[in-house]
């Protein structure tokens, strides 16, 4: 019998043509395998010579880190009265004097509005922190006076000659006024050093000029910003929490000042006479109550 067609349908005759092309191209799938082979040595040094690449990238940041240290540890050695700004020392003071910065504007708003004024007599607590804050700045513009700096070139600049000069350019009239004593001055002209008058209560408002120590706190914010470890958006928060608190304070100072100065009567004050019976704290929280009533509705 004849089995072609059903072998053809089997596919067994095309079986055989597969074969016999396989067996006819084998040179040419001999090339093509050893094209592959070929590429993937290639492909294998060009990754070899990536990595050779990178190692060597990799080695010459490591040294190029090292000839750094290595020139500023000698820039330490060679100037050693002069601060550098990646201290620890430095980067703890600095902090302390931006909290203390903060402190400022409570500490000032609060006697303006609360305190006695004129001055007197210079050894109660509320002098004697205050002259303690004088203190912390006055020993900042020291410091300031022998801190490296960056110049516009991104080099480190360490001669004091330049530093002092640098620093007497612009920031330290804005330092200067943080602890000039514009109140005592004042009161000194006007006669009213040691009396809790009017005058001396109206005079106290220039101790607001010594809010320009806050530009401290503008730099930390500016550094932290652009911190990878600390979140935007916590951040953001919490600046903006304390710049409520900071305005809410502010307002209760104001309104309990404008209430003084009209004898904090009931027709014409949001206190009225309560206040006569509170200690200082009830009469800030008082205030402070006012305030936060009045940002809110």
């Amino acid at each position: 019998p004849d089995y072609t067609a059903t072998d053809e349908n089997y596919g067994f005759s095309g079986e055989h043509e597969r074969q016999t092309n396989n067996v006819e191209d084998e040179p040419a799938a001999k090339a093509v395998k050893w094209s592959n082979i070929e590429s993937l040595c290639e492909d294998g040094t060009e990754r070899e010579s990536r990595s050779g690449n990178n190692h060597r990238r990799a080695t010459y940041g490591k040294l190029r880190t090292e000839e750094s240290m290595h020139r500023i540890k000698l820039q330490e050695e060679n100037n050693a009265w002069v601060i550098f700004p990646w201290d620890k020392r430095y980067k703890a003071w600095w902090g302390f004097s931006v909290f203390m910065s903060v402190c400022t504007i409570f500490f000032e708003t609060y006697q303006i509005a609360f305190g006695e004024a004129g001055m007197a007599p210079h050894n109660d607590p509320a002098s004697i922190i205050e002259f303690f804050f004088l203190a912390v700045f006055c020993l900042d513009i020291c410091i300031n006076f022998n801190l490296a700096y960056y110049d516009d070139q991104y080099e480190v600049v360490t001669d004091r000659k330049t530093i002092a000069r640098n620093y007497a350019s612009c920031m330290f009239w804005v330092d200067l006024i943080g602890v000039f004593p514009f109140y005592s001055i004042a009161l000194l002209a006007a006669g009213e050093m040691g009396k809790n008058s009017t005058l001396a209560e109206y005079l106290g408002i220039t101790r607001l000029l010594r809010l320009v120590r806050l530009h401290r706190v503008k730099q930390l914010f500016d550094a932290l910003q652009y911190n990878t470890h600390i979140s935007l958006m916590s951040l953001t928060l919490t600046r903006n929490f304390g710049a409520a608190l900071v305005w809410t304070h502010i307002a209760a100072c104001v309104m309990y000042f404008i209430a003084g100065q009209h004898g904090f009567e009931d027709d014409e004050t949001w206190f009225g006479g309560q206040v006569y019976g509170q200690t200082a704290f009830e009469r800030y929280i008082t205030a402070l109550y006012w305030s936060v009533v009045t940002f809110t509705t």
